[in-house]
């Protein structure tokens, strides 16, 4: 879908994304980031990352460390920008794409591919958690950069915005154990209404307070923390019907997004004298990202080939540098800068289209061809049969002679006629005793 995207955009005479709303287009890929982060945070193994906080913690932070710093230092003198600058560049490069890694995460786990050691847990929370960093990280560097506020409240509002998503998410999730009634037949689709509402308000209602990362935390904690209580009292991994539906409409949404993405890559904006150097920023950032990534999974009880899986999980980029990518040139442009920071701008936004064009098939393609070859099944935790359900004895109301009402199970003085069932093998035999005039008869189960 991306190669459809990609050419409605830029070939001639053909050109129908031109047509299409940015305001509509801008809502559509929210609406699919959404159903991603709720996706993320429910199929979470709490357990998985309660035994696993020390590796977990290290895979979120450094590589995404490693890689902003990196892309920055090479962004300040490959390209030549000022400090600020290119690390609002390396901010936007660091994010990981969730709409390319979750999907292949979610069918590994439910082959029970790799779960042995909670490695499709651990990488879908990495890319949940890693974009919240990077849309904290360019919230703040973009204030700064454009003086929008207070220098100190400027630096405090990242960390603010992630308290605020964490906390909406776990107040909202905690009502979600109660409301529904679980005994309710409908509660899976008032627990989806809740997910899919609940992730709307606080992603739509964050980025008009200009709070993008509270939207981020917030859809991803709210699941997270509703699911705990479901899985113990209601559903498992094998009857999951919130996370059904969720799939259900990402089928649909999914081709719009990657469409969507396919038509942000503008040829007129490869600025040729950027193309090079930008394509060397990125894949330094890639580099030292891949490199603190098997370093941090090195300690963590993974076998080698779980820890090079892991190295080439964080390499697709897409969603983030689709929708932060224009931010910078859109706002210099509107506060009439000038030329030299509209050219900053450009350059991010390049090297933006530069990743999206390149990281997100190159890391797409990685991750399919190399979990089946390094990630072991465990036969465990893959998808079993579902126990067949008991099936309840049937009752057969019946009437007799003298119009009286009798239901199965109810004995009057005399004895019953009953149909019985050798173990042998034969057909059913009928028996027929009467006692006074009331004739009723019993069905055992076969």
């Amino acid at each position: 879908m991306m190669v459809f995207g990609f050419v409605l955009r830029n070939v001639p005479h053909i050109n129908v994304a031109k047509d299409i709303p940015e305001e509509w287009a801008g809502n559509i890929r929210n609406m699919a980031l959404i159903l991603i982060l709720l996706r993320a945070g429910l199929e979470v193994d709490a357990d998985v990352l309660k035994n696993n906080k020390s590796t977990c913690s290290k895979l979120i932070f450094l590589p995404f460390i490693a890689e902003f710093i990196a892309a920055g230092l090479s962004a300040h003198y490959l390209l030549n920008m000022p400090w600020i600058w290119s690390f609002l560049m390396a901010s936007m490069l660091a994010a990981v794409s969730p709409a390319v890694v979750l999907p292949v995460m979610l069918k590994l786990q439910k082959k029970g591919i790799g779960v042995t050691n909670g490695v499709p847990t651990m990488v879908i929370a990495v890319a949940g958690i890693d974009d919240v960093l990077a849309l904290s990280a360019f919230e703040v560097l973009l204030g700064i950069t454009f003086a929008t506020g207070t220098l100190g409240w400027t630096i405090a509002q990242g960390p603010l915005e992630m308290l605020a998503g964490i906390i909406y998410g776990i107040l909202l999730g905690v009502i979600a154990w109660y409301i529904p009634n679980p005994d309710e037949k409908s509660s899976s689709v008032f627990r989806f209404l809740i997910l899919c509402f609940g992730g709307m308000c606080v992603l739509f209602g964050s980025q008009a307070l200009n709070w993008g990362a509270a939207g981020a935390l917030g859809c991803i904690c709210l699941p997270f923390v509703a699911a705990i209580r479901w899985k113990q009292k209601d559903w498992d991994d094998e009857n999951n019907p919130v996370g059904d539906a969720l799939a259900f409409v990402w089928r649909i949404i999914e081709p719009f997004l990657f469409g969507l993405i396919g038509s942000e890559i503008r040829i007129d904006y490869l600025q040729p004298n950027i193309v090079g150097l930008g394509l060397a920023t990125m894949f330094i950032g890639i580099a030292a990202r891949m490199l603190a990534a098997f370093a941090s999974a090195f300690s963590a009880g993974l076998t080698l080939k779980e820890q090079i899986f892991v190295t080439f999980a964080g390499l697709p980029k897409a969603t983030v540098q689709a929708a932060i990518g224009p931010v910078a040139l859109s706002l210099a442009k509107k506060l009439e800068l000038g030329a030299e920071i509209e050219e900053y701008g450009i350059t991010i936004l390049t090297t933006a289209v530069l990743s999206i064009l390149i990281a997100a098939p190159l890391g797409a393609t990685s991750i399919a061809l190399l979990a089946p070859r390094l990630l072991g099944r465990d036969v465990n935790g893959s998808v079993r049969e579902k126990p067949k359900p008991n099936i309840p004895e049937t009752r057969v109301p019946m009437y007799d002679s003298h119009n009286s009402y009798h239901s199965y199970g109810t004995k009057d003085d005399g004895k019953l006629p009953s149909i019985s069932n050798e173990t042998s093998g034969k057909l059913p035999t009928i028996t027929n005793e009467t006692s006074n005039s009331n004739n009723i008869y019993s069905i055992e189960k076969l």
